[in-house]
């Protein structure tokens, strides 16, 4: 019996050995010849490889550099500037039919660039501290020598983050008026808007480039009437005033008019009427005298004769 396995693990161990053998696979050394060439090849596109990294990067260099001013080419068209603002960002449009891009200049600096897209850019530029800005533009073109026009007609932004002075608004209106409407008149930054409020009633007004404004028909109740006034300049500034208006509604008062304060026009503060009424008899009584006077004056120069 133990001869018996001593003969099953022999024929395993030769059934093991043939299954390693199947598995080798006996290579025939390659031929001086095909070494050479694989080398050649390897070493050819190796140089493929270099000489397209080198093109790229010169390419690049190229493109990125300064093109050459061309006097020939026409200047692409800034359409569109922020003219005023109080916030962070100037919006900057145009034309730029035939151009790959555009240069962006703030202040005669170059400050970026846009892509040209169906004939036109668009570039937001970023400001941080308030004054005015000159913007301009140039088109690029061409690959990879690149060409530029020359610069576009400048236009003006202006970063304005300061409110009005409210030390510098004035305004006139009459304290009392038998009207239910009355007009305000004053003077503030120039072309601010003016906006009279109480509660959900507003009443707006626009000044004029010299700073002027005059908003009427601004309604009143019967009573005591107390106005808001809010000032806002053209980049969005607005300020609130302390000073409240305060006008009196009464329809059978004295005053009339539209509580307008005007010394060379007295009606417009509703006084026309008070003077006629209260100096009336007087105004009788000065020209019966001038005629008692001019008559006496004749009669005696006749007898006199």
């Amino acid at each position: 019996m133990a001869k018996k396995k001593e003969s099953n693990k022999s024929a395993s161990k030769y059934i093991e050995n043939d299954s390693m053998r199947n598995k080798v696979e006996i290579k025939q050394p390659i031929s001086p010849t095909q070494e050479r060439v694989s080398r050649l090849v390897g070493s050819l596109f190796i140089g493929l490889g270099v000489l397209l990294l080198a093109f790229g990067v010169f390419s690049y260099i190229k493109f990125r550099e300064e093109p050459l001013l061309d006097p020939n080419l026409e200047a692409p068209k800034l359409e569109e500037s922020t003219t005023i603002t109080n916030g962070d960002t100037l919006k900057i449009k145009g034309n730029a039919s035939g151009y790959d891009n555009v240069f962006v200049y703030v202040n005669e600096e170059k400050v970026g660039e846009a892509k040209v897209e169906d004939s036109k850019f668009s570039y937001d530029y970023k400001v941080e501290d308030e004054g005015e800005y000159s913007i301009s533009i140039a088109g690029v073109k061409g690959f990879p020598n690149r060409k530029i026009s020359s610069k576009s007609d400048l236009m003006s932004s202006v970063v304005d983050r300061t409110g009005p002075d409210a030390q510098s608004v004035t305004f006139k209106y009459g304290e009392e008026t038998n009207k239910d409407t009355f007009i305000l008149v004053g003077t503030t930054e120039s072309n601010a808007s003016v906006v009279v409020k109480r509660g959900t009633e507003s009443f707006d007004g626009l000044a004029d480039k010299d700073g002027n404004f005059r908003i009427e028909g601004i309604a009143l109740d019967e009573g005591k009437n107390v106005f808001a006034i809010n000032i806002k300049d053209l980049a969005g500034n607005e300020i609130t005033l302390d000073e409240k208006v305060k006008v009196t509604y009464s329809p059978t008062g004295s005053v009339n008019g539209d509580a307008v304060v005007d010394e060379n026009i007295p009606q417009a503060a509703g006084t026309f009427d008070e003077l006629i009424g209260n100096n009336l008899m007087m105004i009788f009584g000065l020209l019966a005298l001038f005629a008692f006077v001019g008559s006496s004056t004749v009669s005696y120069l006749k007898n006199k004769r």
